[in-house]
């Protein structure tokens, strides 16, 4: 059993930013933001229905919903940063401080000149990148990667240019890294860029991208703020709102290919098979050399490059993080009590777990989606009728677990004769009171109080995913093994039946 040691503790507190519509809301944006001082001149989009939709090769099937907002600023010296985060949707900034930069003559040419190698390099032998593997992981030994793609490869520029140009190739290049890695010069020839920093500017990455025609980066959410400035080439991006997660069946928290998605976003028949994904609402943003485009942390987004295309982004990190931080460094109580066995130990965390999520479904409002509406209408759970807690731990598991473990990634079942929680109700008696009187002392009280307040400041669009990441943890601290975290999600409800 891979019990979660002290560093991987450590490693998952410190990995909690990586975290890769009915009416169309992500349209309105408000008054405030469109009409900030010297700001906006314009702003335009346009919403696409299905049939305007087949703007991608035949080989991909999807359903864009709209296009981003694109706003066109009065100067290139306008202020925009925080009126993007204010906003919270993704927008396209054209006329913007990026028109100042020297970069923007950047072409491949101009850039083989003026390196000689470039290490970094990812290599596949087909178009796709991801999902990301990090093999930091508590899951690491019992997860399967899909796409084996090489990392860190190193060319000479022109063996890098040159192959990224050819028409055909049967392989597929990808850079990105901290835009140092071009050479200290690049850095100099996007100035200025302090506002791209403004957010947390002390807590920021630069980096740059650049990939040959078709690549294209799995659909991923990060914890960051991201401003992405196209410079060469175009390059798309489907957008998906955090409370799509259901659809985008993520892989676990605790797995090496966290904050990625299941599901192909792109592919129609992987489209059929996580059922859910047939609901997903994707808009769609296309960056010409000079746009730049907000992406709020936590928007799912999937990137392909139109062309030979050459970019930078900046990152910062957001309040969420800060927030998600406070949550894992709190002391878990479960650490402070004797317990008489390891399965009341599990019982009383089943036990906080509810009592912390009724409180958070009270504030944060754990309505179901319209995607959990079609899952019920399919009756593929009849815990999705319910509210709250079971819900929430019902929906974690059915979207982050369960494909998994019907490969047989991950376990079914718990070695126990007696089961992980509550399953059999004959011997749980004595665990039960015990555990039931333990979270009623002080310390589970508090722990209780402090994390309902700490969740309660997430925005109401993306508390779910920071929170779900949450509940894995704790759960992964009370087994002796983190392989049967899917197993206590499944039989979470035994409980409270």
């Amino acid at each position: 059993m891979a019990r979660l040691s002290k560093q991987q503790r450590k490693a998952s507190k410190e990995s909690v930013s990586t975290l890769s519509i009915e009416e169309n809301s992500l349209t309105r944006v408000p008054v405030r933001v469109l009409v900030l001082s010297v700001l906006i001149a314009a702003i335009s989009y346009v919403l696409l229905n299905s049939n305007s939709s087949q703007t991608r090769n035949e080989t991909t099937s999807f359903n864009v919903t709209a296009t981003v907002p694109v706003t066109i600023l009065s100067s290139p010296s306008s202020k925009f940063a925080q009126s993007c985060a204010e906003a919270s949707i993704p927008i396209i900034l054209k006329s913007s401080i990026s028109t100042q930069w020297k970069a923007k003559q950047w072409t491949p040419e101009y850039l083989e000149n003026k390196m000689n190698n470039l290490s970094g390099i990812y290599e596949n032998d087909n178009r796709w990148f991801g999902p990301y593997f990090d093999k930091k992981k508590p899951l690491l030994e019992y997860a399967h990667r899909i796409n084996d793609y090489k990392t860190n490869v190193q060319l000479t520029s022109k063996q890098f240019f040159d192959r990224i140009q050819k028409v055909e190739s049967n392989s597929f290049l990808y850079f990105t890294g901290n835009i140092e890695q071009l050479g200290p010069w690049a850095i100099d020839e996007i100035r200025p860029f302090d506002e791209l920093l403004t957010l947390n500017p002390s807590h920021s990455s630069v980096n740059a991208w650049i990939g040959q025609p078709h690549v294209i980066a799995h659909c991923h959410y990060d914890g960051y703020h991201n401003f992405y400035t196209q410079l060469y080439g175009r390059k798309r991006f489907l957008l998906l709102r955090p409370t799509s997660w259901p659809g985008v069946y993520p892989y676990p928290f605790l797995h090496p290919s966290h904050a990625q998605a299941q599901v192909n976003v792109s592919n129609e028949m992987d489209r059929r098979h996580f059922i859910l994904a047939s609901k997903l609402e994707v808009f769609e943003a296309v960056l010409e050399p000079g746009d730049v485009l907000y992406i709020p942390p936590l928007w799912f987004h999937e990137v392909e490059s139109l062309q030979v295309s050459i970019s930078v982004n900046v990152w910062t990190d957001s309040v969420q993080t800060k927030l998600a931080e406070a949550l894992f460094q709190l002391f878990l109580p479960i650490h402070s009590v004797k317990w008489s066995s390891e399965r009341t130990k599990r019982i009383a965390t089943s036990f906080v777990l509810f009592q912390t999520l009724q409180k958070t479904c009270t504030h944060q409002n754990c309505v179901r989606s319209v995607i959990d509406v079609f899952a019920d209408n399919l009756q593929e759970d009849s815990v999705l009728s319910e509210t709250g807690a079971l819900y929430f731990i019902h929906r974690l598991w059915s979207t982050r677990y369960r494909t998994l473990m019907a490969r047989k990634e991950l376990p079914n079942t718990f070695p126990d004769r007696n089961g992980i929680l509550c399953e059999k109700e004959s011997s749980t008696g004595q665990e039960i009171e015990e555990a039931k009187a333990a979270i009623h002392t002080h310390d589970f009280g508090v722990f209780v109080k402090t994390v309902g307040e700490l969740v309660q400041e997430f925005p109401g669009e993306t508390w779910e995913l920071w929170v779900g990441n949450y509940v894995e943890f704790v759960v992964a601290n009370a087994l002796p093994g983190v392989e049967y975290v899917g197993v206590f999600l499944k039989h979470f409800s035994t409980c409270f039946a």
